[in-house]
């Protein structure tokens, strides 16, 4: 008994830290390719907003702007797409700021998170682990005494129960015998 209690506890382990290696090793690659993804996302932006800057450089150069656009308290209305309120030389910089990021993680708070989160579950090893899936009260063993009521109680119960069931039937026969003889009676009476 006891080395079946051994075994099915060794198979339970066994495949309870199979269940956590493939658990981990599927949200490590779900991870991995939302970072992909993000990474891709961020990418797309970064070079639209080069492209943006690019064609604000280009309107900016044709309208001679040079220095960046000031007023005197009034608000300065620029096109959002292609903002030209820097001038030149502002845009020049700014475009050269975004030319020079060669990893996009720089960019988002948020890439960089996930990026720390996948190096970890990277990290992550599952070793075997030793563990008991339950715990005795007491140690196993066979019963002393079966529980329940004994061989003897049953049979002078079942005999009792034939008897009153062999007393009844012999007492409707005799009931409907009697009846009958009965009726007989009447009918030759009249």
């Amino acid at each position: 008994m006891s080395g079946y209690i051994d075994y099915i506890s060794a198979l339970v382990v066994k495949e309870s830290i199979e269940n956590v290696r493939n658990k981990l090793e599927i949200k490590t690659q779900f991870e991995k390719e939302k970072l992909a993804q993000d990474r891709i996302k961020t990418k797309n932006q970064l070079d639209a907003n080069i492209q943006r800057l690019n064609y604000s450089l280009d309107i900016a150069n044709a309208a001679g702007i040079k220095k960046p656009v000031y007023s005197n308290g009034q608000a300065v209305k620029d096109d959002p797409d292609f903002s030209i309120s820097f001038g030149t030389d502002g845009i020049e910089c700014k475009l050269e700021i975004e030319k020079a990021v060669t990893d996009v993680a720089e960019l988002s708070g948020e890439l960089r998170n996930r990026q720390y989160l996948v190096e970890q579950l990277t990290k992550a090893n599952v070793n075997d682990v030793n563990f008991t899936p339950f715990k005795y009260q007491l140690s196993p063993s066979l019963p002393v005494k079966k529980d329940g009521p004994g061989k003897a109680i049953i049979v002078i119960l079942s005999a009792l129960i034939g008897g009153m069931v062999a007393c009844g039937s012999v007492l409707l026969r005799y009931a409907m015998a009697s009846r009958k003889q009965d009726a007989m009676m009447a009918d030759h009476l009249v």
